[in-house]
């Protein structure tokens, strides 16, 4: 029995005990706390480790469908990606949990009551694609599945040579949806996100999707423009997802845990910190088309994800929607360590025009705004110094860098990594390194 097999059998196990208990449970006794502890239990009597870590995630996902934090669509698409198990072969079961969810819990629907697609806000989705075509098919498709009827997908392809051009052309050329771009040059995601976006991203709401990612939830984009128009303070909604890991097949729920409003400038002075994590990558994110301008989107050097939710926390609110939207894939089981140069220095000119945005164009606080700074620029640093510096020149040329733009990062760095330094300047002397290598 290979281990699909065994997992699979393991999903039907907790299932169909599931569904047996909750058959005998007493009025009094019947409960989603009691359905979640019992999922929880079963999972737990697991011999196996690695079916044990998938099990705790059903069980996971079960909790957040009784309480409303995951569709219909995401239990489906979880049972089937991770244990080929098709929801009609648990009707009972899906039937009594049902029943016992809370549903959304959200509020009113703002959306227009029409059948006119047009008279709905549009939504803009931009994808940048290279050489990825069968995922690109699956992107675009999960744009073209969700229940929202005004919406419109543009792919901007950077030079692909996989057949990109011809799967674009056979499955959605006759689509008046989707709208294809091809570079004539590489130019890079964030510049074919930007080209793109003045190009066609014309709606009210923006969608920048990376080609390897996609929606799960089909009433998603519903849920995200009625979000911002209940709730116009806001630039940008996001939810949760999944975590793809494509080398070991495994999925994993990945929360953000905000508040359904967080203020632009805790958000922003904290990003990425403790209790204010960003959203994965961009795939679940709606931006409000109004916000982005503001933030000068088409000017700006560097349009990756971390510096357009920056630069929108400048005009507006972020807004949280708590359900699982999409999926996010971590090709192999580790975040790359191997950082170009060229890429932090951009990612840091970025954040310094941001910190001259937000004193001069926001009213922030000069020396707030400049702490702020040393800390990114710190952080950046280091992490590329820990991770992937790989000679005693790479030292020097960020030390560089920080000790023009920020002499008390540079300090810092100086005091933290000098021991670090000393053994790359050792190995640059060849007697040293063939004592080392023998």
């Amino acid at each position: 029995m290979d281990h699909s097999e065994e997992l699979q059998q393991a999903g039907y196990r907790l299932l169909h005990q599931l569904h047996d208990d909750i058959q005998h449970f007493s009025a009094e006794e019947l409960s989603r706390e009691a359905i979640v502890r019992r999922g929880r239990e079963i999972s737990s009597k697991e011999s196996a480790p690695a079916i044990q870590e998938h099990l705790a995630t059903l069980a996971e996902l079960i909790e957040a469908y009784l309480a409303g934090r995951a569709s219909e669509d995401a239990l489906e698409y979880y049972l089937l990606r991770q244990f080929h198990i098709e929801l009609n072969t648990i009707e009972g079961l899906l039937t009594q949990l049902a029943r016992l969810s809370s549903g959304t819990g959200e509020t009113e629907n703002q959306l227009p009551e029409s059948a006119d697609p047009a008279a709905y806000p549009k939504v803009s989705v931009i994808i940048t694609t290279y050489n990825r075509k069968d995922f690109l098919h699956q992107a675009i498709q999960s744009i073209l599945r969700q229940d929202y009827p005004h919406k419109e997908v543009t792919v901007i392809d950077d030079c692909s040579s996989d057949g990109t051009d011809e799967m674009m052309h056979t499955n959605f050329g006759g689509d008046p949806r989707v709208i294809f771009m091809q570079n004539e040059t590489n130019s890079g995601p964030g510049n074919n996100r930007r080209k793109a976006f003045a190009a066609h991203g014309d709606g009210e709401y923006i969608l920048f999707l990376d080609d390897d990612d996609y929606l799960i939830d089909s009433s998603y984009l519903s849920r995200a423009v009625n979000f911002h128009l209940t709730h116009p303070e806001v630039s940008f909604v996001a939810a949760n997802v999944f975590l793809e890991y494509s080398k070991s097949r495994k999925l994993t729920i990945s929360s953000l845990q905000l508040a359904s409003i967080t203020g632009k400038k805790d958000y922003f002075m904290n990003f990425e910190q403790k209790g204010y994590p960003k959203p994965a990558s961009t795939l679940t994110t709606v931006f409000k088309r109004e916000a982005l301008m503001s933030m000068d989107i088409l000017n700006m050097n560097m349009v990756n994800d971390a510096s357009i939710y920056l630069r929108a926390l400048l005009i507006g609110d972020a807004g949280f929607i708590d359900c699982l939207a999409g999926v996010y894939r971590i090709h192999g089981n580790n975040i790359t360590f191997h950082l170009s140069q060229s890429f932090l220095i951009e990612n840091l000119e970025e954040k310094r025009l941001i910190r001259n945005m937000a004193i001069e164009r926001y009213g922030y606080n000069k020396q707030e705004m400049n702490e702020w700074f040393n800390h990114n620029v710190y952080d950046t640093i280091s992490y590329y110094l820990m991770n992937s510096a790989k000679s005693h020149t790479d030292f020097k040329f960020m030390y560089n860098w920080a000790s023009s733009h920020s002499p008390k990062a540079y300090s810092q760095l100086k005091r933290q990594f000098r021991t670090k330094l000393m053994k790359k300047q050792l190995l640059r002397v060849s007697f040293v390194r063939s004592l080392l290598n023998r």
